[in-house]
This record gives structure tokens, sequence and C-alpha cells, in this order.
């Protein structure tokens, strides 16, 4: 294979896994996919655990089927634990072959848990190392981190190796903050950015060195720094609130996973209409500032015509007018007169061509005769049609504005609805029950400090346009005022050098955002098509501010609106876009990857999984759900290696299938 593949893992006393157990995982580009099926507790989670633990010291990957989670367990396995004193430990480690065609790496990183009581346990890991091929000869390298960056870097290993499972989160509330980071964590941006922190430091250091002395100039930097720190505090201010917000609407989305799951039919029903009506009053919203501009655009090209009415009509009378009396340009055609001084006479008989001051005459005629009435007609059709076009533009602005009292009309229905289900909710009693009273009272107050949060983060942000042009004026009064003194021309070169490499280097990082998002989209549209069971195909849309617009045959689809399965789709197929656009050729692993799909699309993505990143190798973790006959019979073909976690009194052993 062209991409780096993993050929083997070792499990030594890790977690569930006693002894040693190893799961060869080569594969072939006729046959790229791997399938691990195991129950849940089995361990199928802990083999996603074991390479980020080989590789970044770190187990993201909880199980949240096991109530007592991965941190209540030790690393080293527990009936190896059990065997051993109070005082003992138990050592283990976890290895991992990496390589193209044949193994190339191999990364260990060792384990020790110490029992320091019964049924307490403490854990510390080793320093990661790393064995490499060079011929026929096996090395130790002394820099393993760096060559793993080489292969999967930290920062961008969770589009290799996730849980599919917890894709369902990722389009929640405040994804477009999740959509950027990833986006700028495979643009390979770091080098610009730490360029342009270097050129802001350089910058900063040569306007002290300019200002390095007593008097106005010292003065002015100090106004210009003190102005600059200020708009940083409002930028940390700025960050804060929106951390915030997006923190109280997570506790929001809690509370309403508490109602939807309420044993009381009418809360469900209540909680579902909520649902609805929130993602219609988003729709409408969005709606509104779009009706607005439209009726502000026609408002703009209506007024001319509406304030000047009556100077129009008067205008087009004193046409009629001088037409009228005669005192309008005759209606002479300028073929006509071309025609006399083609023949060489005139419509009295003279013979022009043999009287050069007459035909001159002529000629002047026609010039002045075309040109003054060519300027009345246009002129008295511009007045004319700007008229007969009023009254059509007034009614196009006046609809226009009825459109937005309209949408403002179904707004205030949507919150008026909205508010009484809050209090409907509010009043509920139901005993053996989630505390739905209780419940609604906290997602009120919560609720309205977001709006109360939103309101002071718009205010915040015009503080910040506001400061922006404060700094910009004191840099400019600072700069008026260096400028006066001849010794520091070379300073203010160097300055405007700077600024100009800075801007530069900030074009750049644009263009490559502005790259990698397009490229995201598109990506991302081919993986979502390819894997959703849909027939017909769908349009998806990355915009510049980060958010995903989903399109099918009926028009856009809130993402909010879609089912659990298409969001862990379309979770799926951003991941894996991510991966393809990164530019590492690693491989990807994915755990319970079907797992909030039902049985019909369950078998339709299974149907297209055998051509997903034909050229890279994809290992699932599956449970024996996901896994059915009709899945295993859609993936044979592509199968390399096929495991069934064999779990039984914690231990967990690993057969072929």
């Amino acid at each position: 294979m062209n991409n780096i593949q993993i050929f083997k893992i070792e499990l030594n006393n890790y977690r569930q896994f006693q002894g040693v157990e190893e799961i060869p995982l080569e594969t072939s580009p006729d046959k790229h996919i791997n399938v691990i099926e195991g129950q849940n507790g089995s361990g199928k989670s802990n083999i996603l655990n074991a390479i980020t633990l080989c590789f970044y010291d770190e187990e993201p990957h909880i199980d949240e089927n096991d109530d007592r989670g991965l941190g209540a367990d030790p690393i080293a396995n527990l009936k190896e634990l059990e065997s051993v004193d109070v005082g003992d430990s138990v050592r283990g480690h976890i290895e991992i072959t990496l390589g193209k065609d044949e193994p190339q790496y191999v990364f260990t990183r060792k384990f020790r848990t110490a029992k320091v009581g019964e049924d307490e346990y403490n854990s510390v890991t080793e320093d990661l190392q790393l064995r490499q091929r060079f011929g026929a000869d096996w090395q130790n390298v002394e820099n393993p981190n760096t060559r793993l960056r080489e292969i999967l870097p930290t920062r961008v290993h969770q589009y290799f190796l996730f849980d599919g499972e917890q894709l369902d989160k990722f389009f929640e509330e405040g994804y477009t903050q999740r959509v950027k980071d990833a986006v700028l964590d495979v643009s390979h941006i770091q080098l610009l950015e730490r360029g342009i922190d270097h050129l802001n430091s350089v910058q900063s250091d040569l306007e002290k060195e300019a200002s390095d002395v007593e008097g106005k100039p010292q003065e002015l930097h100090k106004e210009y720094e003190d102005a600059k720190d200020e708009l940083d505090e409002l930028k940390e201010d700025e960050k804060e609130l929106e951390e915030n917000i997006e923190e109280a609407n997570e506790q929001i989305e809690g509370i309403d996973k508490e109602l939807a799951d309420s044993t009381n039919p009418d809360v469900r029903e209540k909680q579902q209409r909520r649902r609805y009506l929130n993602e219609r009053l988003e729709d409408r919203e969005e709606e509104l500032q779009n009706a607005r501009e439209d009726a502000a655009i026609s408002l703009s090209r209506a007024g001319p015509a509406a304030y000047n009415q009556d100077a129009l009509e008067y205008t087009i009378e004193q046409f009629r007018d001088r037409e009228e009396s005669g005192q309008e340009p005759p209606d002479i055609p300028e073929w006509w007169l071309d025609q006399l001084l083609d023949d060489g006479e005139c419509i009295c008989g003279t013979d022009i061509d043999s009287e050069e001051e007459k035909r001159e005459h002529l000629e002047h005629f026609k010039e002045k005769i075309t040109e003054a009435a060519s300027n009345s007609v246009n002129g008295r059709r511009k007045v004319q049609r700007t008229l007969d076009r009023g009254d059509d533009l007034v009614s196009e602005a006046k609809e226009r504005k009825r459109r937005v009292e309209d949408i403002k009309d179904d707004i205030d229905e949507i919150n008026e609805e909205l508010r009484e289900i809050s209090a409907e909710l509010e009043s509920k009693t139901i005993p053996d029950d989630v505390d739905v009273s209780d419940l609604e009272k906290q997602r009120k107050r919560i609720d309205g400090r977001i709006k109360d949060m939103r309101e002071d983060l718009g205010q915040l942000r015009g503080k910040i346009e506001q400061q922006i042009e404060v700094v910009e004026e004191r840099k400019d009064d600072w700069q008026r005022e260096v400028e006066r003194e001849k010794k520091h021309e070379t300073i203010l070169r160097k300055i405007s050098f700077v600024e100009t490499a800075r801007d530069k280097v900030e074009s750049i990082e644009k263009e490559i955002l502005e790259q990698v998002r397009t490229e995201t989209e598109n990506s991302l549209q081919t993986f979502f098509n390819d894997l959703i069971w849909k027939e017909e195909p769908y349009d998806i849309e990355l915009t510049d501010d980060y958010e995903v617009h989903v399109y099918g045959p009926s028009g856009e689809k809130n993402l909010g609106s879609l089912s659990a399965g298409e969001r862990q789709v379309l979770a799926l197929s951003f991941m894996s876009a991510l991966a393809q656009i990164s530019g590492f050729s690693a491989p990807i692993l994915i755990d319970t990857p079907l797992g909030r799909i039902s049985s019909k699309p369950k078998k339709r993505i299974a149907q297209n999984v055998p051509n997903y990143l034909e050229d890279t190798q994809v290992t699932f973790l599956m449970t024996d759900e996901e896994y059915t006959d009709e899945v295993r019979a859609f993936l044979k073909n592509k199968v390399a290696n096929e495991y069934h976690l064999d779990y039984s009194d914690e231990v967990t052993e690993v057969p072929s299938a």
C-alpha cells in the first residue's frame, strides 16, 4: 500500500488483555479493511485506547456503557494485579508495528501498575520508545516523538483514530468552532502563525527602540501600547463570553435530553415540539435578516422616484409645452440630412457642392440638431421611464416591507408558543419521573442568561471595533511624531518592511485556509454521498463561518432535524475528509462506526463501505449488533483480517474469527 499501515498490535497485560495478545492487521490494496468484533465491555474500545496510549500517552475513548469508566480501573490487567501482594507491581507494554509494504517502525510504551492497597492502584507510563528498520537491521531511535510527528502528529490524530459513537455529538450546539479548529489542525499553518507572532514581536521591539527617548514620541508610544493592551483585554473578554455561551448551551442540551427521556408522553411531545419550534425560529430569523436586506435595497431604489415624483411630472409637462410651442428641436432624421449632403443639393435647390460655406453650414446644422434632438428625446425618455418604474419600485418596496412584517409576526407566534410550552412544563409535577418543573426552571434561567450574554457579546464586539480604530489612530499619531526626527528614518523603514511582510504572510494564511475549507467541503460532500443510504444525491456547503449546510431533494435540512444516523454519517464523512486533506498517510481506526444507525440504513452504508478510502488501511471496531451477517456479506471481499474478541471472566483473548 502507498499509505502507512499497522502491521501488528501487541498488548501485554493491558486492561482486559492478560499476558501477551497479538493482533496482526496487515492489509493489501485489494483488501484494505480489518474488522475486530466484540461485545460491550470486552475491550473493543480499549484497542483504540491502547493505540493512543502508546503514541500519545492518553486514553480519551471512555466506554460510556461501563458505569465505572476507564479511570476506575488500573492500566495493568486486574487478574494479574489480584495475584500479587500489596506493594508489588505488574508491568506491561503496548507495541505497535507500522510500515508501508513491510514493517518499518516499532513503537513501544511500557507501563507499571503498583498495588498500593486492596483495590487501590497507582499506574505510571514510561517514555515512548522506537525501533526503526535500516536495511536488515533494527536500531533504536533517540527521538521517537519526532518520527511520530512525521507519521501522525498529536494535533490531527483524532481524525484518524476516533470513536464513531461519539461523533453524534460533534455537530451539536457550538459545532462551528469545532469545525474551524479541525480545519486549522489540518491546514499546516503552524509555521505561518509562528512567523506572524515573530513579526509582531519584532515590530514591537522596533517601535520601542524608536520611542526610547524622553519626550513626545515616548508619551505617544505609551498611549499606543495602552490602546493595544486594552484591545487584547477586550478580545480575551470576547473569547471568555463565547466559551460561557457554549457551556450554557451545552447545559440546555443536557436538560432537553433529560426532558426528552421523560416517561410522560405529554412532556416528550412538548419537548419534541419545542425542538421543532427552535429550528423553525432559527430559520425564520435568518429569513428575517435576508428580508430586511431586500427591503432596504428596494427602498433605496424606490426612494428617488417617490420623493421626486412632483418634480418629474413637472419636467414631463415642460417637455410637452415646448414641443407644442415649437421650442423643441425639429424631428429631422439624420439619414435625410446625410442624403442631402450626398446628393450635393439642398432642399431649396442650392448646389452645396460648389458652395463650401453652405455645405459646412448644413453639416454644422446636422451635428447640432441631431445632438439636441437626441438629448431631448433621451432626457424625456429617462424621466418618463423613472416615473413609470417608480410605481413598480414603490409597490415592490411595500411588498418586501410586508414580508418583513409577516416574518416578524411568525417569529412572535413561535416565541409565544415556546413561552407557553415552558410555562406548562414548569407547572408539571410527575411522580417517579425526572423533576420536569425543576428542570424547566433551570432551563429558563440558563436561557435567560444566554440571551443576556449574547446581548453583552454584541456590545463587546462593538467596543472591539471602536478600539481597533483607537489603536490605529494612536499608531498614526505616534508615527507622525517619530517621522519628524531624521534619525528614525531607518527604524521606520524597518517597521514598514515588517508590516508588509506580516500582511503578506497573513494573506498567504488566509489563502491556504480558504483552499483547505473548499477541499474539505468537496471531500465532505463526496464521502457523505458515498456513505449515506438515500437514493438522491445531497449538496453540502461549508461556509466561510464554518457552518455546515445540508441540501437534500426537498431543500436545506437543518442539522438539528437530521436523524442520529445521518448526523453520524455526516461527522464520519467530515473526519474522513480531514484525514484525506491532512496530507498524512496514516491508517484509520474507527470504534463503533455504525452504532447509532438503524438496520436498513446500516445495510446501505455497508454496501458503500468497501469503496470507502480505498487507498487507506481502515480498521473497524464493531459490536455484534453492528457486524451482522448482512454487513459481513457486504464487506467480505474487502476484509483482510477479521477477529472476534473472546471475553470471559474479565479477560479478553483475540482468536481469529
